[in-house]
This record gives structure tokens, sequence and C-alpha cells, in this order.
């Protein structure tokens, strides 16, 4: 039964590559532990501490928070924690987790807004009836204000959220659906983050319709990645974030074997191959035939390596590939039977004058159903197009 979570859909979206190396080749990468993610999690720690000892009617000072911050800090502490960022140092991460901790301690002493329900709490739940599409979750903090529950989410990001990136997040509002299957009085729901190094909170709710959609946009995006057969790596500031790129053909550059002596291209590496597309590009109108050799190359290598883009020393190509039908041109054969079947339909003029990219574009649309579409793509051939974008670094 697979299972989902928000950050493994996340995964996917911004990079279906390393979605592949880390949850279906489960590739085994030395531990990456980012100092943001260190110290997000002692800070969600030292919240949780709060709180549990707040549900037993006691209230902790300030300096024994960070008197516990600072423990765990010590304790947890290695070696192997990347900072990215050279212009910071570990400590100065470590102050603005104290600074975190001190700002909502001030915002919300004595913490008596709202009861709290759940610290951490786990949500595993089926989106479908069918149970085929399960969503896996821990929720920060559960309270209840009232008659209204309230799922907390502790954000230590030093980008801030606006209103209606909140209104839209997917997160809570997966735990929100997960909620109300656990708790049927959940029915006045509100979602909360705090945004802990602006000292901000911003609350959202959502509709029945809201909820509903999100819960077929998931499923549809669940259905795409499990049909997914690509897997292109996707190149983006996160990368330096990333465990997974010495697996990754997009920061690994590959030599691609040569499919076939009639293009000696095929066997080049990707960096060569632009590096002369860029400079035949220059004297497009001579040497033609050469540049269509380079660029099958081109589309080859991205197609064997799973890139979208490939890097020369001074320029980039991007290679995107669609797929769709050829059908018989006017000196064919089948030509005949296809305007017959064409004009039958009533097709003609949607068609101009029976135009193969226009009916292609029909067929490819869902305009055209039925026995119809059957029978004319019956006569075509389904094809891949490539197109490329030559630009500089």
């Amino acid at each position: 039964m697979p299972t989902y979570s928000h950050s493994k859909l996340e995964t996917f979206e911004n990079c279906p590559m390393r979605y592949k190396l880390q949850y279906i080749d489960k590739v085994e990468v030395e531990e990456f532990v980012s100092i943001e993610a260190f110290m997000g999690s002692l800070v969600h720690e030292t919240l949780e501490k709060l709180y549990q000892d707040v549900r037993m009617t006691r209230v902790p000072t300030l300096d024994e928070l960070l008197q516990y911050y600072d423990g765990r800090w010590d304790d947890e502490w290695r070696e192997g924690i990347k900072v990215v960022k050279k212009a910071y140092t570990a400590d100065h991460y470590r102050q603005v987790g104290r600074r975190c901790i001190g700002d909502y301690y001030a915002e919300y002493h004595p913490f008596d807004q709202a009861r709290t329900v759940a610290l951490e709490h786990l949500v595993f739940f089926p989106l479908d009836d069918d149970e085929h599409y399960w969503i896996r979750g821990i929720i920060d903090r559960i309270s209840m204000n009232g008659g209204v529950y309230e799922i907390h989410d502790y954000k230590t990001s030093s980008r801030l959220m606006t209103q209606r990136a909140a209104d839209r997040d997917r997160q809570l509002a997966l735990y929100q659906i997960g909620l109300e299957r656990m708790w049927k009085d959940a029915k006045d729901v509100q979602l909360v983050w705090h945004f802990l190094a602006f000292g901000k909170e911003i609350r959202s709710t959502r509709t029945r319709e809201d909820l509903e959609r999100l819960r077929e946009d998931v499923m549809g995006l669940i259905s795409r990645i499990e049909g997914e057969r690509n897997f292109y790596p996707r190149e983006t500031p996160l990368c330096n974030w990333c465990a997974y790129t010495e697996y990754c053909p997009a920061k690994s550059p590959v030599r691609v074997d040569a499919a076939t002596a009639a293009n000696r291209y095929l066997g080049e590496d990707g960096a060569a191959l632009v590096n002369k597309f860029a400079d035949l590009s220059r004297r497009k109108g001579e040497v033609e035939e050469e540049m269509a050799r380079i660029k099958e190359a081109l589309v080859e290598y991205a197609k064997k390596n799973r890139v979208q883009t490939i890097r020369g020393d001074r320029h980039k190509v991007l290679v995107k590939l669609y797929r769709g039908y050829s059908f018989p041109g006017k000196d064919e054969p089948a030509r005949k039977e296809l305007e017959r079947i064409v004009r039958e339909a009533g097709l003609w003029e949607k068609v101009a004058v029976l135009s193969p990219v226009s009916l292609a574009k029909l067929i490819e649309g869902g305009r055209i159903d039925g026995d119809v579409a059957e029978a004319i793509k019956a006569l075509g051939e389904e094809t891949e197009r490539p197109w490329l974008k030559l630009s500089n670094l």
C-alpha cells in the first residue's frame, strides 16, 4: 500500500529525479542534515516540552526553556551538519533559535489561549473510499478553542508566507482532512502557522469545496507520480541542499554510447554537443545538415540521461519532447482513406483542409472522441517531437 506525505509529494514537484532516487530506487546516501533543519527540529522539541509542561499545569520560565534548547543543541551537534550559507556560522543559527523561542514565549505567555489536545500527533488516512491513496503526516500541535479545533505548525524559515499562500497551502489542509476523520465533532477547524523568526501568526480556513478540490488534486498528483516514466531532474537552488547530487545526471555528466555510426555525434558528451550546436547556430544557413545531426544527438543524450537542460562552456540547450500523432501526407497511400473519415465526421473545416498538424492537435487535445478518433489514429503513427532552445548560460 503506497503511502504519501506532503514532503514526499513536494519532493516530486521540486525534482522528479530526486523523488526517484530517494523513494523508488532507495539509494543509500550519507545522511544530509542542514543547519536549518537541525535548528528547526530543536526549536520544535523545545515548544513541545513547553506545552507538555502546560498540560501538567506547570508553566516553565523562559530561562528553563532556553537552557533546555542549549542542552539539546550541545548533545545533538555533530560534524556532519551542513552550513550551506557560508556567510553564517552554526552559532548564528543557534542564536536565531533562541530568539524564536524567546519571541514566542513573550507573545503567548501564559499559554492559556486554547487547550492543547495533542502534540506531534500522527495522522494516517485514505483520501478515497477504495483506500488506494494514503496520506501520512505529523501535526505539531492540535488545540481546542471553544468548539474550534486549531492545527498549529511552527516554522523557523527565513521566508514569510503570505496570506494568499496560506489560503492555498496543501500540508495543513491535508491534516484537516485527517483530523476530521479522527474526530467527528471537528466541524470547525482553523489552520495556524507560527513564523517564529518574524514573531508572526497567520491563520486560514477551508470550505468543504476547498477540501474536496484538494482531495481530487492530490489523488491526481499521486496518479501522475505512479504513472511517471522519465523522472527528469529539475535544477533549482534546492540542489545545494540535496544529498543525491552524485547520482544525478544533471550534476554528474554522463557520456552516451554511440547508437549508430550514421551520426558520429551520438557518442559525444553533452557539453561538447552544446558547444558545437552553438557554434553552428551562428552559421545556420551553411551547415543545416550538420546541425540536424547534432540536434538528433542532443535529443538522444537528453532521453538517455533523463535531463532537460544540457550545459556547454558558455551556452545551454533546453530539450523537451512532445508526444503526438503523425498522419499520412498528400502522396501517401492511406491519405484518401484518412480524408474520407475526416469529411464524413464533419471535421474537414476544423483541420484547415486536412492539416496533419491541426488534426494531431485535435486528437491530442481530446476534442475528437469515440470510433472516429480511433479510426483516425489507426491511420497515423504516434511520434515524439523534440523541441530545442539554445541560450546563454
